[in-house]
């Protein structure tokens, strides 16, 4: 009877085991698939295009989503991103706190990187849409900064972590400061605080999916 008890129990955590940390994994490869996908249609539309963002005076990516000519890279670029980190967000229901506010960065950041993609094709027409497209950028500094500034503080930290918290910081002041109209440097603000952050949000859920694995395994190994 104890046995059977002991296999049940076994077999509960096994269990537990195959569907935690595949969909952690999974989400991993979901947010990296996103990044990737929106660094390539990125350079894609540069390429097509490099004249937008790539002079004395540069502007911002939102430039590639009002020209037919890069319009559809740009919204690929944004899109994928989205898709993906929503799928990843996804995968992250349930479970301890930590799991939840990773979730809810993650689905705060599509949301956010979703509207300002809506809002690239209007913001043109008058100020107020304009006006409106600026203020989702700034959500967006938020958001990231905020964001990166919490799971740097997840583990003690590294070299590696701090390098990415400055680099990331660095991008969203100087955007800022892009923004008032002190600097004109928004695309490259824009990528270097993107790329640290998904940086940070990578590393992040790749820990967490691999403490998981290592907290299953050693649940199992006690049952």
């Amino acid at each position: 009877m104890i046995q059977g008890v002991r296999r049940s129990s076994r077999g509960a955590t096994s269990s537990s085991v195959a569907r935690s940390t595949p969909a952690l994994s999974r989400a991993v490869i979901y947010v990296v698939r996103g990044e990737v996908l929106f660094l390539f249609f990125t350079a894609v539309s540069v390429a097509l295009h490099p004249g937008f963002v790539l002079q004395r005076d540069e502007g911002g990516m939102s430039n590639y989503g009002l020209h037919v000519k890069t319009a559809v890279p740009y919204t690929l670029a944004l899109a994928l991103l989205v898709l993906y980190s929503a799928r990843a967000a996804s995968l992250y229901g349930g479970g301890d706190g930590r799991l939840r506010r990773l979730r809810q960065l993650i689905l705060s950041y599509s949301a956010v990187v979703f509207s300002i993609l809506l809002s690239t094709y209007f913001y043109s027409l008058n100020e107020a849409l304009k006006d409106l497209h600026f203020s989702l950028g700034t959500a967006l500094i938020v958001v990231v900064g905020v964001g990166s500034i919490w799971m740097y503080r997840l583990w003690p930290p590294t070299l590696e972590t701090r390098s990415l918290l400055a680099a990331q910081l660095t991008g969203d002041v100087l955007a800022l400061l892009t923004v008032v109209g002190t600097l004109h440097l928004l695309f490259l603000t824009e990528i270097l605080s993107n790329v640290a952050f998904a940086a940070l949000l990578i590393r992040t859920c790749r820990r967490v999916a691999i403490e998981d694995a290592h907290l299953a395994q050693s649940k199992d190994a006690t049952s």
